[in-house]
């Protein structure tokens, strides 16, 4: 005869993994789909709401944009409703940011309950660190990059041609640097997720490290449109400095 053991009495429960604990209902596919169209709609609506706020501010947003040019810059509507247009793209960038915290919520809402614990401890750094890191990213660009790089273009051959530029175009460059700018600022958020799935360490960045100067001033040449050293410098040295401060993090998380 076989012994009866008290685990076969059930005597004790045992208790979950942590790791595959979700923390939400399980839902069926349809419930998540609508759930899911229910998140979209909701932050549609929270654009729709900023962009038409940012519209009001859009003139403001361009004067300052425009106070990062060299002095004696000349700006021209070249086309029909080109600053109307210019200010409906300046209110969608408005829009985004101004609804950033609303679109980010609806996000972790829908993801953060099918998660396990230890996912939820890596998305919610992510979801809640990335926004701060672009908007950091694109004031270094409106301060630093973009108007270095602007004196540099516009500043070449001024004693022979007048500067002019369509407000169109100027916006457009300013918003395209604070843009790539706020994405390489994003390089933390990229390697702690990399670490947490375990494809990198902090030991594999330290031993890497020659590579990634190396990669920082291609990245650098190709993100700056202009030929100077010191804007290329400028780019890849803040990606420098935060590709060491990700190893600090990953060496003080022990990661």
């Amino acid at each position: 005869m076989k012994a009866v053991t008290t685990k076969d009495l059930k005597l004790y429960e045992e208790k979950p993994d942590e790791d595959d604990f979700d923390g939400g209902p399980h839902l069926p596919l349809l419930d998540h789909l609508e759930e899911f169209r229910t998140k979209i709609i909701i932050s549609f609506f929270a654009l729709c709401i900023a962009a038409s706020i940012g519209f009001f501010y859009s003139k403001d947003v361009i004067s300052l944009l425009t106070q990062i040019a060299p002095s004696g810059t000349a700006f021209l509507q070249i086309r029909p409703g080109e600053f109307f247009f210019t200010s409906m793209k300046v209110s969608l960038y408005i829009g985004i940011a101004l609804a950033s915290p609303v679109i980010i919520w609806q996000l972790g809402s829908f993801i953060l309950p099918g998660l396990n614990i230890k996912e939820k401890k890596i998305s919610i750094p992510i979801l809640a660190g990335a926004p701060i890191l672009f908007s950091l990213g694109s004031l270094f660009a409106y301060f630093f990059v973009a108007r270095s790089m602007l004196n540099f273009l516009f500043g070449f051959g001024k004693d022979i041609i007048q500067t002019s530029i369509s407000i169109e175009s100027f916006v457009s460059f300013s918003l395209m640097m604070m843009a790539i700018c706020g994405v390489a600022f994003l390089l933390p958020i990229v390697i702690f997720a990399l670490a947490n799935v375990g494809i990198i360490n902090s030991n594999m960045l330290i031993e890497k490290w020659r590579y990634a100067i190396l990669l920082a001033l291609i990245l650098g040449a190709l993100f700056t449109p202009t030929p100077d050293p010191f804007n290329m410098g400028l780019v890849s040295g803040i990606l420098i400095v935060l590709y060491f401060i990700s190893f600090w993090i990953l060496k003080m998380l022990r990661m």
